[in-house]
């Protein structure tokens, strides 16, 4: 994961290089704490700085004016060019009780499990996002086709296999259960005058996510199959414009729901019933800076529910729905602090996930009753060349709407990672995290607390900085109600040690982004 493109001279204004998502947009401020491209993360539009001539050497007379420096010519893309980013992060590690690495995660709504990711990631992961600009016109208008295949290697059900087949030839043999994934392939024209600025699209992508990095919570996640323009600039039409809206972007995004049946769910048919479809309308406003570091964003998603009846009455186990969500970002110490506020009704409860493939959780078997709320606050900083640091806590309430007891859950979860780089090259990482899981019917709570320690040879000092090479030792505690659900990934300390509630795992990781 996080999660900016390198571009050259003027074609910043010309070709926008998509990455795969980008979770966070924190900028470090000193010159080795590259942006990540974090998995997956989208770019934003960023405009490289033009390169200026050198200074002449010896001292000007007292009277001369200063030259200004020549400009490069600007360079103009060419149908066939390619730009890529990518993410990787992988690596192996070991259970003090013996045998494979476990990872530690606490169970909640939906069949996903809340985990802390610094030293406690049992799987090898790896994406690259190609763009080729297939189309370069004399009005400026450029357009570009964006791939991304995925690579995804468990690594505690089959093992850590050597060549990491996704199927045998052999006989009698299993595959490590490796998956390919293309969760962006997608065709994008940019340029169009009439667009003032906007990007129209269509295809499947990862589509401006926002994550909690360190818990690889994706929080407010619209991806999905679907078209639309995105970043209109009031700018651009307004030129007068206040400078609290000059920097307005609105974007419309019209996507396929296709009726997917929420997890652990017996009633719900296995795969999405062919006559299921929703349509999800999202529309997001960017850019909205009334004062000087801060900007406010705000979301909006309505799902139609577009399926056939289930029978003559009209009656129907799928739903339409709302969402909205709310953000206000703050410049500070070098990054910035994120605070986002988000509630949906029905079909629209779904706006993020916490590590299923990074795509979002819109269900139109969400019940019209159930409701979703949630806070979420996400600092970001970097100070001085040599800290950094992440930290954030997440409030999540899940309400069935039966009004029965036990029909409201509460997730609480917080955490944070520092980065110290004593010297060039090599860091120190800590990260602590916590979860709690509570019922209003009165029943004892569920908890996970985990704590890692990760020396590590890295490329820059920056708390963005990769790669990074790590050796970690992590440990967890859990209480009996986390135990009886599973609070590790291989169940060892659910089926082979069920009275344990504490474990520990060490070994060697590399993350990379670029």
């Amino acid at each position: 994961m996080r999660r900016v493109s390198q571009l050259s001279g003027l074609s910043g204004l010309l070709v926008t290089v998509f990455v795969s998502t980008r979770a966070f947009a924190e900028e470090p401020t000193d010159a080795d704490a590259q942006q990540p491209a974090e998995e997956p993360q989208e770019a934003t539009k960023a405009e490289q700085p033009l390169p200026v001539a050198p200074a002449p050497t010896g001292a000007a007379p007292a009277a001369a004016v200063p030259a200004i420096a020549a400009l490069p010519p600007a360079t103009k893309p060419k149908v066939g060019d390619l730009s890529v980013h990518g993410y990787f992060r992988g690596g192996w590690g070991a259970s003090n009780q013996k045998g494979r690495m476990t990872c530690f995660g606490l169970s909640i709504s939906g069949g996903l499990k809340s985990k802390y990711r610094l030293g406690n990631e049992c799987e090898q992961w790896g994406e690259l996002h190609i763009t080729t600009v297939a189309y370069v016109g004399e009005d400026g208008t450029v357009a570009s086709l964006h791939f991304m295949p995925t690579a995804y290697i468990p690594t505690t059900e089959m093992g850590y296999s050597p060549t990491a087949v996704t199927n045998s030839p052999a006989e009698y043999t299993t595959a490590t259960g490796a998956t390919v994934a293309f969760p962006n392939l997608y065709a994008d024209i940019q340029g169009i005058p009439w667009l003032f600025g906007g990007t129209a699209w269509v295809g499947t992508r990862y589509y401006k996510r926002e994550s909690f990095y360190i818990s690889d919570f994706f929080y407010w996640n619209p991806s999905g199959v679907g078209g639309g323009i995105e970043d209109f600039s009031l700018g651009q039409v307004w030129e007068s414009a206040p400078a609290m809206l000059s920097d307005l972007r609105f974007s419309y995004g019209l996507f396929a729901v296709d009726g997917q049946p929420k997890p652990n769910d017996a009633s719900s048919p296995p795969f999405p019933m062919k006559f299921d479809l929703g349509i999800r309308n999202d529309l997001q406003v960017r850019g909205f800076r009334p004062y000087e570091g801060g900007e406010l964003q705000i979301g909006f998603q309505y799902i139609h529910n577009w399926t056939h009846k289930d029978d003559a009455s009209g009656n129907t186990n799928t739903h339409s729905g709302w969402g909205v969500t709310v953000q206000h970002v703050q410049d500070l110490l070098g990054g910035n602090n994120k605070l986002a506020f988000q509630y949906g009704k029905g079909g629209g409860t779904g706006f993020g996930t916490l590590a299923r493939f990074y795509y979002p959780d819109f269900s139109l078997y969400w019940g019209e009753s159930e409701s979703r709320m949630r806070l979420v606050d996400v600092l970001t900083i970097q100070p001085t060349g040599w800290l950094g640091a992440q930290a954030g806590v997440v409030w999540q309430r899940d309400d069935m709407g039966t009004g029965v007891s036990g029909a409201k859950t509460d997730w609480y979860s917080a955490g944070a990672r520092l980065s110290f780089a004593a010297t060039e090259h090599l860091k120190l990482l800590a990260e602590a995290g916590y979860d709690r899981i509570k019922k209003d019917n009165g029943s004892d709570p569920s908890y996970l607390a985990k704590f890692t320690i990760a020396p590590a040879i890295a490329a820059a000092r920056g708390f963005w900085a990769r790669p990074e090479l790590r050796l970690f030792l992590t440990m967890a505690m859990w209480n009996d109600n986390a135990a009886i659900s599973g609070v590790d990934s291989g169940n060892i300390y659910r089926d082979t040690y069920p009275n344990y509630r504490n474990g520990y795992i060490a070994g060697l990781q590399a993350e990379a982004m670029w």
